[in-house]
C-alpha cells in the first residue's frame, strides 16, 4: 500500500508541474499540460461545490449559504468561468492546494499499515506485562541455598524419579479412576437404602488431594482421597455460619439444620411431612425416631462424630449388597473425621480409600469438610473450610496448558518424596507438605508456563526452594487461594475470597522463635537431601 500511494503522488507531482520532468519541451507540449491543468483545476472546483451544497441540504444552518434563486447549474456555470478566467499560475496554485489535503488524507489511510504488527505470545496468558516478569524474577532469586555448586542438574533428577517415583505417575491416573468409579457404586447403594428417608443425600464423590491432582510421591499411596458433598434431607436445610478462630490458618463454621415449611409439597405429592407445622406427637412411630435427621445432631448442630459413624453404618449395608461382584474385600475403618476403606487383594497388593464429607457453600465450590474436624480444640459440631476442590482444578488447569511433559508435578513428586520417605524421624514436623505445594502453586502463576519444560527441571526445581526459603526467613507465604487476585477466571473461588486480605501461612512462625528455627533446620534438610542426589548419579 506504500509503494502504490508513492506512485500516486510521483504521478500527481508531474502533472502539477511538468517543467519539472524536463525543462527542455516545445511550446504545444507545454499549452497541452495547461490546457489539462486547468480541466483538472475546474472538475475540483465543481466537485468541492458539490460538497458544499450537500452539507447545506443535510445540515441545518450553514456557515456558507448560495441564492434561493442560483440554481445548481449557474453555480457550476460560474465556477467554470472564474477558474477560465484564472491564468496558469493561479490554476496550479489552487491544484497543489488541493494536492497538500489529498497527500495529507493518503498519510493518515496508510498509517496503520505502518505500525508494526502485533504478535501473539502464547506466554501471556501466565504473565500479561513485563512488570508481572519483573515480580517472577524477583519471587524467585538465587540465594545462596540453591547455589552450592553440588546442586543436581536435570540428569542427576531424572535418574532418581526414574528409580522411586516413575511407577506412581504411570499407574495414578487409572488407580484414581478406579476408585472415583467404585465409591460412586457404593454411594448408589446408600442410596438406595436412604430412599424415603428424612436423612443427608449423598451426591457424587469429587476425588481431590495429591492422588487426584497428579502428584502423589509415594508407590503405594497411603490413601485416595474423595469428598462426598451432604445435601439436606427433605423438609430441613442447611445454614452454614462461619468463624475464624484466633491465628489459624483455616476458617471454620457450623453447619444448623433447620426446618423448612412442605406443606404444599406435602398436600400436592404427599412424599414428604412437613414437620414445621406437624406436633411430634401427631406422627406416628416409623415417622420419628430413626428417621429423623437431629440423630445426627448436637442440638441444632449437624454433629461431624455421628455423622461420620451414620456414613460409615451405611457403607457397611451399601458392600454387603454388593460385594459379590468384586474380587477384593473390603473393611471400613472409621475415624473421627473421616470414614476410611481398606481395599485387600488376594495378591496381597492393598489400596485405601479415605472419603470426607462436606456440606457446600452457597453456589460455590468451597466446602465445610469433616476432615481435620477434631484437630486442635475443635468439639466435634465444627466443620473445616477446604479449598481442595480449587486446588484439584488448578493443576488440572495447569496440565491442559503446560508444555507436553511439563516437569512442575516431577518437583513437588521429589521434594515430598525426600521430605517424608527419608527424613522420617521428626513427628511433629513445622513445614508440611502444603508448604511446599503451596510454593509450587505461587510459581506456577508468576512464571510463564513455557518456562516449565522437562530440560528446565534442575532450575525449577531450584526456584521452587528458593520461593520457600525466602518465605522462611521473611516469616511469610500466602494462601494461594483467598486474597490472590492473580488467580485465573477458570478457579471457582467466591469474590468474597479474591477480595480477602492474604491469610499468611506462616504467621504462627513470627510469634514463635522456636518453631522458625525447626521449620528453617528442616528446609536445611530437605536441601541436604536434594544434594545428595548427586553423587547417586555414578553409581
Amino acid at each position: 500500500m506504500a509503494v502504490g500511494s508513492l506512485l500516486f503522488l510521483v504521478v500527481l507531482a508531474i502533472v502539477h508541474h511538468p517543467l519539472m520532468v524536463s525543462d527542455r519541451q516545445d511550446p504545444a507540449t507545454v499549452q497541452r499540460v495547461q490546457e489539462q491543468e486547468q480541466r483538472l483545476a475546474l472538475e475540483m472546483t465543481r466537485l468541492q461545490l458539490e460538497f458544499e451544497q450537500r452539507n447545506h441540504e443535510e445540515r441545518p444552518g450553514p456557515r456558507r449559504s448560495l441564492e434561493p434563486n442560483q440554481s445548481q447549474g449557474e453555480e457550476e456555470a460560474t465556477a467554470l468561468r472564474v477558474a477560465a478566467e484564472q491564468g496558469p499560475d493561479d490554476v496550479a496554485w489552487d491544484g497543489w492546494h488541493y494536492g497538500v489535503l489529498v497527500i495529507i488524507l493518503l498519510v493518515e489511510l496508510c498509517r496503520p499499515s505502518m505500525e508494526p504488527e502485533s504478535s501473539y505470545d502464547s506466554s501471556s496468558e501466565d504473565v500479561s506485562s513485563e512488570e508481572e516478569e519483573d515480580d517472577a524474577a524477583e519471587a524467585a532469586p538465587r540465594g545462596s541455598c540453591t547455589q552450592h555448586p553440588d546442586f543436581p542438574d536435570r540428569a542427576a533428577l531424572e535418574h532418581f524419579y526414574d528409580q522411586h517415583l516413575q511407577g506412581v505417575s504411570k499407574d495414578l491416573a487409572s488407580t484414581c479412576e478406579f476408585v472415583a468409579g467404585l465409591v460412586n457404586t457404593l454411594l448408589e447403594a446408600c442410596r438406595a437404602l436412604t430412599y424415603q428417608t428424612f436423612l443427608p443425600e449423598l451426591e457424587n464423590c469429587i476425588g481431590v488431594a495429591s492422588t487426584f491432582e497428579g502428584w502423589c510421591p509415594h508407590r503405594d499411596p497411603k490413601a485416595y482421597r474423595v469428598l462426598v458433598p451432604l445435601l439436606a434431607p427433605k423438609g430441613h436445610s442447611f445454614r452454614l455460619e462461619m468463624e475464624n478462630a484466633e491465628g489459624a490458618p483455616e476458617k471454620h463454621g457450623r453447619i444448623v439444620v433447620e426446618l423448612e415449611c412442605v406443606c404444599k409439597r406435602e398436600r400436592l405429592l404427599g412424599d414428604v411431612l412437613c414437620f414445621l407445622h406437624h406436633a411430634e406427637e401427631d406422627l406416628s412411630d416409623n415417622e420419628q425416631g430413626p428417621f429423623r435427621v437431629h440423630i445426627l445432631c448436637s442440638s441444632s448442630l449437624l454433629d461431624v462424630g455421628k455423622t461420620i459413624l451414620w456414613f460409615h453404618s451405611l457403607v457397611g449395608q451399601a458392600w454387603a449388597l454388593m460385594a459379590h461382584n468384586y474380587s477384593f474385600q473390603l473393611t471400613a475403618q472409621p475415624s473421627a473425621s473421616s470414614c476410611k476403606l481398606r481395599l485387600a487383594y488376594e495378591s496381597g497388593r492393598a489400596l485405601c480409600i479415605e472419603i470426607i464429607l462436606g456440606v457446600q457453600q452457597g453456589d460455590t465450590l468451597v466446602f465445610l469438610a469433616s476432615h481435620g474436624a477434631e484437630t486442635g480444640h475443635l468439639s466435634s459440631t465444627v466443620w473445616v473450610e477446604t479449598f481442595a476442590v480449587q486446588e484439584m482444578l488448578f493443576f488440572q488447569l495447569v496440565s491442559r496448558y503446560a508444555p507436553q511433559d511439563s516437569c512442575h508435578l516431577k518437583c513437588l513428586q521429589i521434594l515430598i518424596h525426600l521430605k517424608e520417605c527419608r527424613l522420617p524421624t521428626l513427628e511433629n514436623r513445622v513445614l508440611t507438605t502444603y508448604h511446599f505445594k503451596t510454593a509450587l502453586m505461587h510459581l506456577l502463576l508468576l512464571l510463564p508456563l513455557s518456562e516449565w519444560r522437562p530440560e528446565q527441571l534442575a532450575q525449577r526445581l531450584r526456584d521452587t526452594l528458593s520461593y520457600l526459603h525466602r518465605g522462611l526467613e521473611a516469616k511469610c507465604l500466602y494462601h494461594f487461594l483467598i486474597g490472590n487476585s492473580a488467580l485465573p477466571i477458570q478457579i471457582p473461588v467466591p469474590k468474597a475470597c479474591r477480595n480477602a486480605e492474604p491469610l499468611n501461612l506462616f504467621q504462627h512462625l513470627a510469634l514463635e522463635p522456636a518453631a522458625h528455627a525447626q521449620a528453617l533446620s528442616e528446609f536445611l534438610e530437605t536441601m541436604e537431601q536434594v544434594r545428595a542426589l548427586l553423587p547417586q548419579r555414578s553409581k
